[in-house]
């Protein structure tokens, strides 16, 4: 009862802090860098984790209620060749706090490359970098064995050319575990928060603010994870302008649109461990699928694929994702376990 009770609360406080006005997909937002995977399983499993038991203390980044004991004192670094010369980063570091909970520390970078400085007259002038950083503080505290609360606070500095901006954002999130179901559940609401200051004019622009609830789920007599993850679930149609079905549109032509739609906002996975020793996984993203694909050739857009070894106090993994015919990325991820291992 008093787990329902907090879980109820929780939610009601999500709702609460959703930010007014009507939410829009991609492309709106200042600080996209929000929503890149913070290491090599979260892009190998579709982008998003938020409801999985694990020692990646980088996984706190998307949901704050993952802290756990199996991440204390242990150090994640994670690299991702991004699309371009886009490169991109995240470290992090997990303390367990006792009875008090569990605290998290984390560094992220991006650095979108160098770019040609020219007038409006076509003349080169020189040469400018961009790039963008958040700091990240993340805390849990697990209220009884069922139940997990978490939230972060992350300032962002943002510098495009002579451009600079400062925001301030906050994640709140709430993990439900019963073990002996091996199913987790998750609800979380990223972003909330603002633009301190603005880049060149007087007006705010608007944070990837979103809605996630997940759900991962461990078979029982087979060594495979099951993961599910659905995104923006403030705003149901997140490509408006294309899926919008004509008025005489039949009833299947609807239906069809309908079910795309519904999908957009899922990712899904599944992890293969058939051990202590390595891991494989395969994810997909529909959205990404859906926006980025080729017109009459999708190839592997929106999949990812990736895997991981475990060395002890060295765990070491790798995550390629396709977002487009002609680009993936890579990332990689070293763990490290510091002193004793929980």
């Amino acid at each position: 009862m008093k787990s329902v009770l907090v879980l109820l609360l929780s939610l009601t406080a999500m709702l609460v802090s959703i930010p007014d006005g009507k939410a829009q997909s991609g492309g709106h937002f200042v600080y996209q860098v929000l929503n890149l995977p913070p290491s090599a399983r979260s892009a190998a499993l579709g982008g998003f984790v938020i409801a999985s038991p694990n020692s990646d203390a980088a996984l706190a980044y998307h949901n704050p209620a993952l802290l756990n004991s199996q991440m204390h004192n242990r150090i994640s670094l994670n690299y991702s060749n991004y699309l371009s010369d886009i490169q991109y980063g995240y470290l992090s570091y997990a303390r367990d706090l006792g009875k008090w909970g569990m605290a998290a520390a984390g560094l992220q970078h991006i650095n979108y490359g160098h770019f040609t400085e020219a007038n409006e007259f076509g003349d080169i002038l020189g040469s400018f970098s961009a790039a963008e950083y958040s700091f990240n503080l993340s805390y849990a505290y697990q209220i009884d064995s069922l139940l997990t609360v978490g939230a972060t606070i992350r300032p962002i500095y943002s510098v495009l050319e002579r451009y600079v901006s400062w925001g301030l954002t906050t994640d709140l999130g709430i993990l439900y575990h019963r073990p002996e179901s091996r199913l987790y559940l998750s609800l979380v609401a990223r972003n909330l928060g603002w633009q301190l200051t603005t880049y060149a004019t007087p007006t705010r622009e608007p944070l990837p603010f979103e809605v996630l609830a997940g759900m991962s789920y461990q078979l029982r007599h087979a060594p495979f994870r099951l993961y599910l993850t659905a995104r923006n679930l403030q705003q149901y149609n997140l490509r408006r302008m294309i899926n919008e079905a004509p008025a005489d549109a039949g009833f299947f032509d609807k239906a069809g649109l309908l079910a795309t739609t519904s999908l957009n906002h899922l990712a899904a996975a599944v992890e293969f461990i058939p051990g202590n020793l390595i891991a494989l996984r395969v994810g997909y993203s529909f959205l990404r699928g859906s926006e980025l694909g080729m017109s009459g050739y999708r190839g592997a857009t929106g999949f990812s694929f990736g895997g991981g070894v475990n060395l002890g106090r060295i765990e070491i993994d790798y995550a390629l994702a396709s977002y487009h015919p002609a680009a993936m990325s890579h990332t990689i991820s070293l763990r490290i376990g510091m002193g004793k291992l929980a």
